[in-house]
């Protein structure tokens, strides 16, 4: 998933068809939310306009993430899948969504990953687990602790069950 600005001029009119499995150096990311990342695949086509020193790709990219789990810490296996419409610029640009590209070579390995990490999900809790307890205190999930507000009374309230109602 690296081109030369030749190879691309060279390429035509001709729409590129991407296909490719990636492995990502585990020392290339800093991220502590995610661990590893397994079976990722780049699928989508790219087309080069000689006028405007541009390349537009159509990226598809899944696999799979492994991330700590937010309870235990255990690896847990998170299936992702991603699209994005990504453009290269050889010449100097003003436009955010335009990658300008400081040397005559595409390398779509940086974006790739890129658009992996802000599929990182923000936390994740193993299916399944057992959440820690002790004496007098115990770690719940947050609909049991909301399920548990809604049934509990107020005590300022509790004396108005003692109030009979006249039919």
């Amino acid at each position: 998933m690296k081109w030369s600005k030749a190879e691309l001029i060279n390429q035509g009119n001709q729409e590129l068809t991407i296909n490719e499995a990636v492995t990502f150096d585990p020392t290339s990311w800093a991220a502590d939310r995610l661990r590893d990342l397994k079976n990722v695949t780049v699928t989508g086509s790219g087309h080069y306009d000689p006028d405007l020193q541009r390349f537009e790709a159509d990226l598809k990219i899944t696999g799979d993430m492994v991330v700590p789990c937010a309870v235990s810490l255990e690896d847990v296996i998170v299936p992702f899948e991603t699209s994005s419409h990504e453009v290269f610029s050889f010449l100097p640009c003003e436009e955010d969504e335009v990658h300008v590209l400081k040397k005559d070579v595409l390398e779509l390995y940086p974006v790739v990953f890129q658009l992996i990490l802000a599929e990182v999900p923000l936390k994740v809790v193993k299916s399944g687990i057992s959440y820690p307890k002790g004496e007098g205190w115990e770690v719940i999930r947050e609909e049991d602790y909301n399920r548990q507000k809604k049934q509990e009374i107020d005590p300022r309230l509790a004396k108005l069950k003692e109030f009979k109602f006249d039919d």
